[in-house]
């Protein structure tokens, strides 16, 4: 049975000024801890509703934002990059450090950040992301997944949910269909990340970082994330059953459960 969505937060909404472009943003403000929120390829800031709430209730000022050219993000004079946008955004917010929780392709852009100003990352969580470190070995290990020729003529939905989900929330895998069309209403963007992300690069990573995957992932399956892991000095493991590429939208109540778990267990030195 679905989930249903939760009350949401109060939030500030608006655009945060960062070279070359205007990003669409939201944050519940607050005291506590921030955790920035990086979304999936597929979707924008609007994918949390699930997430937005309950974060914010355990104490977190929440923020998430929309890449160039996502919802209502402006695409830009340039393509700028992933890494530096995020910057830039924190930098605007006032925002010193922060957890980073990037879902997806949303997993790249943290997993960068984190390479490129680990002084600024509380924690790291990435969620059915694949990482895509620049390695022979992994490309090799992804190639495998076949997946570059059926992205072309297979749904979204079809690839990130799980069967388990969409044989049982018809409503479910709509509403993600169209938090994706508001998303993509632009067309699509490409921005290069803005930092050399690799094996030696992940292991200079000193925060503690949550690799979180579903056994029904196509794109980021448990055997990616058991070749990421070790890569990571600080890592935690963590597979959901039955699950696909968005656990933060299939199985909510268990997804944000291990990531307060974690965010708790990793909070900012003082």
């Amino acid at each position: 049975m679905e989930t249903p969505i939760p009350e949401q937060a109060p939030a500030t909404e608006g655009f945060a000024t960062v070279p070359g472009a205007r990003l669409w943003y939201w944050d519940t403000g607050g005291d506590g801890e921030p955790l920035v929120l990086c979304h999936p390829a597929s979707q924008s800031s609007q994918i949390w509703l699930y997430q937005q709430p309950v974060f914010a209730k355990a104490g977190y000022r929440v923020i998430a934002y929309s890449r160039r050219g996502v919802y209502r993000s402006e695409r830009g004079a340039d393509a700028g990059t992933l890494v530096g946008d995020l910057a830039a955004l924190l930098d605007h917010l006032g925002v010193r450090r922060a957890h980073v929780l990037g879902a997806a392709a949303g997993g790249i852009t943290a997993m960068g950040f984190a390479v490129a100003h680990p002084e600024r990352v509380i924690s790291l969580v990435l969620a059915g992301t694949i990482v895509s470190p620049d390695e022979e070995e992994w490309r090799t290990l992804y190639a495998r997944l076949g997946l570059a020729a059926v992205r072309k003529v297979v749904s979204t939905d079809f690839l990130e949910l799980g069967p388990s989900y969409r044989a049982l929330n018809p409503e479910g895998v709509a509403r993600f269909a169209d938090l994706e069309h508001a998303a993509k209403a632009k067309g699509v963007m490409q921005q290069p990340l803005g930092v050399k992300v690799d094996w030696a690069a992940m292991s200079r990573v000193q925060s503690p970082v949550l690799l979180l995957t579903g056994e029904a992932d196509l794109y980021a399956p448990p055997p990616l994330h058991n070749m990421i892991a070790p890569h990571l000095p600080r890592h935690e493991l963590a597979t959901l059953r039955e699950v696909g590429h968005a656990p933060y939208w299939e199985a909510p109540g268990e997804f944000n459960r291990l990531v307060l778990d974690f965010l708790r267990r990793h909070r900012a030195a003082t």
